[in-house]
C-alpha cells in the first residue's frame, strides 16, 4: 500500500517551489546574464540526469549500503525539487530573451 499523504505533500513541495522560481524577476536582467543563468540550469539538470543514471545503473549492479539510502534519498529528493525548478528557470529566460529581442 503507498502513503498517499506522503506521495501528495511531496507533489505539492515541488509545485510550490518551481512556482516560486517562476514569479522571479528575470525583466532586470540583461541578455548575458539571462544566456549564463539558462546555460548554467541546462548544465545542471544535465548533470542531475547523468548522476540519476549512474545512481540507477549503480544500484543494479550492486546492493546498497544501508548507511548510504539515507543519502540517496536526500539526493533523490533534492533532484526531484530542482529538475523542474531549473527547467522553469530556463523557460524564463529564453522568454525573456526573446521578449527582449523582439523589442
Amino acid at each position: 500500500m503507498t502513503d498517499t499523504s506522503f506521495s501528495q505533500s511531496f507533489e505539492s513541495s515541488i509545485t510550490i517551489f518551481r512556482d516560486l522560481i517562476a514569479d522571479l524577476s528575470f525583466s532586470q536582467l540583461n541578455d548575458i546574464q539571462l544566456c549564463d543563468l539558462s546555460a548554467v540550469a541546462a548544465e545542471s539538470a544535465e548533470g542531475i540526469c547523468h548522476g540519476l543514471l549512474y545512481l540507477g545503473e549503480s544500484l543494479e549492479s550492486c546492493q546498497p549500503v544501508p548507511e548510504n539510502l539515507s543519502n540517496i534519498s536526500r539526493y533523490l529528493t533534492a533532484s526531484a525539487h530542482l529538475l523542474p525548478a531549473l527547467m522553469e528557470i530556463c523557460h524564463q529566460c529564453a522568454h525573456h530573451l526573446h521578449q527582449q529581442i523582439a523589442q
